[in-house]
């Protein structure tokens, strides 16, 4: 269902994975704030193949929905379903696990309500909660990220938004599965020059453990970002990989030559020529993949 059929309103998509120490209380707190908006909403819980009481909770509550997965399968890919399951042409999504200013919604909904594509709660306070490392990490992706986009993001990762729906099914074949889906649509969004607003709010310490394997979703999210860039602006991305091949291997093999190390230094460029040829042509063959792409029980293409 696309936003041109799509009924006028706010879905809201909580996804949840063995959140049973903070569903109830964030759906009455999530209700509560939608109730005070002068229009239509619902809210969808997808339970995301929990091994605890989420599910029960959750159908506790009056007036939600409920998605689940039989096994868990992922951040990304629980609010994908939620999306596909929204009735309306606004989806909000917002963690289960009680970090964020639930109450403020009405904030972000101001901002769309202005024209923008999509509003997105700015974590004033979370680099003072990351340990050191975690702290020099965020930085380090939030400058790649206004690097290779040419835009000013504030706070890719915030799970607590609202966009249009038929933003986040443009981009489905791009959106990451699991934790980086926000930071992934944050990317494309920005990319495609839509309108993208920041509203600053208060981020608080998680109810229960954390599921995020930082390394792994880092891993995954970084393919996806350099998919998305390629595909909608390739020339950007070819660019990226003649200056990575000049000053990871061209370079250096100048250095080595002029140092008496010729044949390293021809080991050297012929690795990274044949490596930036097998990227550029595996690149290649992964933007004709998803130009093919259908998924649902309809179609995706470029004119989407």
């Amino acid at each position: 269902m696309s936003e041109l059929t799509a009924s006028p309103g706010l879905s809201w998509v909580v996804p949840a994975y063995n959140e049973e120490g903070a569903i109830v209380s964030t759906l009455q707190r999530l209700r509560a704030a939608l109730s005070g908006l002068d229009m239509k909403w619902e809210i969808i819980v997808v339970n995301d193949g929990s091994r605890d009481a989420t599910r029960t909770q959750a159908e506790s509550v009056e007036g939600v929905r409920v998605v689940s997965h039989p096994v868990n399968i992922g951040y990304g890919s629980a609010i994908k379903s939620g999306i596909r399951a929204a009735r309306y042409h606004w989806v909000g999504i917002v963690d289960a696990d009680g970090t964020y200013e639930i109450e403020e919604l009405s904030r972000l909904v101001e901002k769309m309500n202005d024209g923008f594509d999509m509003a997105v709660a700015a974590r004033k306070n979370v680099l003072s909660m990351d340990k050191p490392i975690k702290r020099l990490a965020r930085r380090t992706l939030i400058g790649f990220l206004n690097l290779v986009i040419g835009a000013s993001i504030i706070d890719p990762n915030s799970g607590f938004r609202i966009f249009k729906k038929s933003l986040a099914e443009r981009f489905f074949p791009f959106l990451c599965n699991t934790f980086s889906f926000t930071t992934s649509i944050t990317v494309f969004a920005l990319g495609q020059r839509h309108f993208v607003a920041y509203v600053p709010l208060q981020y608080f310490p998680r109810t229960g453990k954390s599921k995020v394997r930082h390394g792994r979703d880092s891993i995954r999210m970084l393919q996806l970002v350099l998919q998305g860039i390629t595909f909608f602006n390739p020339l950007k991305f070819y660019l990226m990989l003649v200056i990575g091949l000049l000053v990871a291997f061209t370079l250096p093999a100048i250095l080595l030559h002029l140092a008496g190390l010729s044949a390293i230094a021809l080991y050297w460029f012929a690795t990274g020529a044949v490596g930036s040829l097998l990227v550029g042509l595996g690149t290649l063959g992964d933007m004709l993949r998803v130009a093919s792409l259908r998924h649902g029980g309809g179609e995706w293409s470029l004119n989407d």
